[in-house]
């Protein structure tokens, strides 16, 4: 296969993406729905119930922090050791980038704050790792506090088909539980 410019060929990976989508779209259209069915269309159903239930815990809490999801998490992170935007990436599955970004936001709203690595020599550069501020630290309270307020609220209305989704729901919310203040490199809590 090669691209619409027929002097430059597709990397391999694309072409293997492509050729396993090639066959999906075969296999797909020789078979015909089994049996099981209604079991299929039930999992969807309650897949569909997760996703909107996760979503109402979200929004609530976003709404009442005033912080997105990928902010929370990033703060979380912080809190449970990372102290380096890449390091909060891998933790949050974020692009660099978009980890960057969000670090640089919560220094900016004075929720994480920055620091040198003990080892830097220059006291003049830019400082690059980061930790929870005290004020990072009421935050992340908060929000753990909202998300089991909210989770109470809303089993009170609910029977046990519906609570078991609410947990999925939680589950994938993911905002951890807070922790004591992690220990910075050097083995000292990083002040603000």
């Amino acid at each position: 296969m090669s691209t619409q410019q027929d002097d430059h060929p597709l990397p391999p990976l694309v072409t293997d993406e492509l050729d396993v989508l090639s066959r999906a779209r075969q296999l797909l259209r020789r078979t015909t729905p089994g049996d099981g069915m209604a079991s299929i269309l039930e999992l969807d159903s309650d897949s569909a119930q997760r996703e909107q239930a996760r979503r109402l815990l979200v929004g609530g809490v976003e709404e009442l922090t005033g912080l997105r999801l990928g902010e929370l998490q990033a703060l979380t992170a912080v809190a449970e050791g990372a102290d380096h935007y890449r390091t909060v990436a891998r933790v949050t599955g974020q692009a660099d980038a978009a980890a960057e970004a969000t670090v640089a936001g919560l220094v900016r709203q004075g929720l994480l704050g920055q620091h040198h690595h003990p080892n830097e020599p220059n006291a003049d550069a830019k400082p690059t790792l980061v930790h929870l501020t005290p004020k990072g630290e009421a935050v992340l309270v908060q929000s753990e506090a909202i998300r089991i307020r909210l989770l109470d609220t809303v089993a009170q209305t609910l029977g046990d088909p519906e609570l078991e989704l609410m947990r999925v729901a939680a589950d994938a919310l993911n905002l951890g539980a807070h922790r004591e203040l992690p220990r910075q490199i050097g083995g000292t809590p990083a002040a603000s």
